[in-house]
């Protein structure tokens, strides 16, 4: 074949497929094909199971199929740079809980903060406190003396920098107590080595452990809640006491815990609309219902300048409390955050110039 023809042939073709790559989909037409979701935590826990079912219902809905990978590492950053650096058309979205990006600059992880992203939340549930279902210890008291007893005992948690080893640690300090607490990779995997006496006791949100705690597994000593806990098992069923009745200065550890996912926040408005109109219609149905009790959740809709507030509410009080116990490098006043009782909504300039939620 003549070489210049051989050329005309490659650059033509070249051509013609750079064409057709730049002309993106039209957001009218959105979706057309699947969406992936990241899921920034491990496999079996909350983050992981509400976004499977949130996303079979939305996948119904949409007329589409979600592919689901857990992408764990640097506390949800790993995840979430991946999400950012995706084409923001809809089709990659981050499955966590709201305030995963909210330390990534204290931190020093990532530069990415709540206001990159719209949040989309559908459940909450309360911490509680565990035990191994063969544990001695079948009160919190008793766990609080036997700390007192071992200043160097081991606890685990959701890993390096989560709100899950944040809170635990506030628990710990505030109580007046001590502990060795091990990093895992959510809280899940943390309880999992609770039940294999890795670790003596942990604490995370109890839709992660429900099942756990009902098949006998795992003990629950105390819930981070007004309302005491109760629980079903084999043997029979247990009231699980409020930590607050005793201990009123853990109040601040209440209602830190929302699911759900976010996309980002160039996504097209047109397609923004149409997420947030599945969205709408899966947690009013009675399949996220009956999810939600199951695991122990409360259904909420968080979406909006709600959603954003709250997620700048959580960013106030986890990188606060990072730097305060010595686990952030970086100052949040680096990054114009207040401290929770000096906040108002916006609290910065990055959230008053944050794009707006499509109307």
């Amino acid at each position: 074949m003549n070489k210049k023809f051989l050329t005309f042939i490659i650059l033509a073709g070249t051509l013609l497929l750079s064409g057709c790559a730049s002309r993106a989909e039209d957001p009218a037409d959105w979706p057309t094909k699947g969406v992936e979701v990241k899921i920034a935590y491990t496999a079996g826990g909350t983050a992981d199971t509400a976004n499977r079912q949130l996303a079979a219902i939305m996948g119904e809905d949409l007329g589409q199929t979600f592919n689901l990978v857990n992408v764990t590492g640097g506390s949800g950053s790993i995840a979430g740079q991946q999400v950012l650096s995706a084409a923001a058309d809809g089709y990659t979205w981050l499955g966590d809980v709201a305030h995963t990006v909210s330390g990534f600059r204290v931190l020093d992880y990532a530069d990415m903060g709540w206001e990159d992203f719209y949040g989309f939340y559908a459940a909450t549930s309360p911490y509680v406190l565990f035990v191994s279902g063969n544990s001695e210890y079948d009160t919190y008291d008793e766990l609080f003396e036997a700390m007192k007893a071992d200043p160097n005992m081991k606890w685990g948690n959701a890993g390096l920098g989560s709100i899950n080893q944040l809170t635990g640690q506030l628990m710990v300090d505030t109580m007046g107590l001590s502990g060795n607490s091990v990093p895992y990779d959510g809280g899940r995997a943390a309880a999992v080595k609770v039940v294999a006496n890795e670790v003596v006791w942990s604490w995370c949100g109890v839709s992660d452990v429900i099942d756990l705690a009902e098949s006998g597994d795992i003990k629950l000593l105390g819930v981070c809640d007004a309302e005491p806990l109760t629980i079903e098992t084999p043997e029979g069923s247990y009231e699980v006491p409020s930590m607050l009745d005793e201990y009123p200065e853990l109040e601040s550890l209440q209602g830190l815990l929302y699911w759900g996912f976010r996309i980002p926040r160039d996504t097209p408005a047109e397609v923004v609309k149409k997420i947030d109109e599945a969205f709408q219609k899966a947690i009013e149905t009675p399949e996220w219902a009956d999810f939600c009790a199951s695991k122990g959740l409360e259904p909420v809709e968080m979406t909006g300048t709600e959603s954003d507030e709250m997620c700048a509410r959580l960013e106030s009080i986890y990188c606060w409390g990072l730097y305060d116990i010595g686990m952030a490098p970086k100052s949040p006043e680096e990054f114009e955050i207040p401290r929770i009782e000096d906040f108002e909504f916006p609290a910065n300039d990055r959230a008053a110039e944050a794009q707006a939620w499509p109307e």
